[in-house]
């Protein structure tokens, strides 16, 4: 072979490999690896699900908000039929079956498994005109459990989520309810604490007895702290 055609040979081979890496370099974000989201993991996707959310039942749904709080729907429509739930694990349960249940609905009503409504020594801290967000920490005192029925309407106890005006207003012209801006603080049966913010009583297609609300754990009380933060100053 002649000089000349090595030369030719090399060159070649020269310029495939400055070709190769210019494409290599161009498609280097095709390369690259995919992010890792284990450790960011999504609880509403069913391929990567979060091992502490809340299950959902036949009469309770759970949606994350994906800042460690849910927003719970209980079909509490049964004017016969109370819906438990148990706050430690997230999960429906019968209210018959006392040593479950922390809190039960039917239709406008709630009650929590202490004083008359059960064993658990469940208590609930209330929180008026208070945002969710603001609720950082439980309170250490104020906590009331259900308590027999006193002079009103209805035999049911008297709940804790009644405490003062009650978790909801009455409007007399259209004979709707809607939630006050309070936070409810639960002490559960395991003794932990859950923020409780309700959020309406009606679906979206407007059918009464659908409680909707938020919820998330915080932290138990300590001396010094403080349950709600306050804004900071501008």
């Amino acid at each position: 072979m002649s000089r000349f055609a090595s030369r030719s040979s090399f060159l070649g081979r020269a310029a495939a490999a400055l070709l190769l890496a210019g494409s290599l370099s161009a498609c280097g974000d095709d390369l690259s690896l995919p992010p890792d989201d284990t450790q960011n993991p999504d609880p509403n996707d069913p391929q990567n699900p979060d091992e502490n959310a809340p299950v959902n039942g036949t009469h309770i749904t759970h949606v994350s908000n994906g800042d460690g709080s849910y927003t719970t729907t209980v079909n509490a429509t049964s004017s016969a039929e109370w819906i438990g739930l148990d706050l430690d694990n997230g999960t429906q349960v019968s209210k018959t079956t006392d040593a479950a249940w922390d809190v039960a609905f039917q239709r406008f009503n709630i009650l929590s498994r202490g004083g008359v409504s059960g064993s658990g020594n469940v208590a609930v801290a209330v929180l008026t005109e208070t945002d969710f967000a603001q609720v950082t920490q439980a309170p250490a005192d104020g906590y009331v459990a259900d308590a027999e029925d006193g002079p009103d309407r209805g035999e049911d106890p008297d709940s804790a989520f009644n405490v003062g005006d009650g978790w909801y207003v009455y409007d007399l012209s259209t004979h709707a309810l809607s939630a006050r801006r309070n936070v409810y603080v639960v002490r559960s049966d395991e003794g932990a604490y859950f923020k409780i913010a309700m959020q309406s009583y009606y679906d979206d297609a407007g059918t009464p007895g659908m409680l909707s609300f938020r919820w998330a754990k915080v932290p138990g009380p300590t001396s010094g702290g403080s349950a709600v933060a306050q804004p900071s100053a501008h």
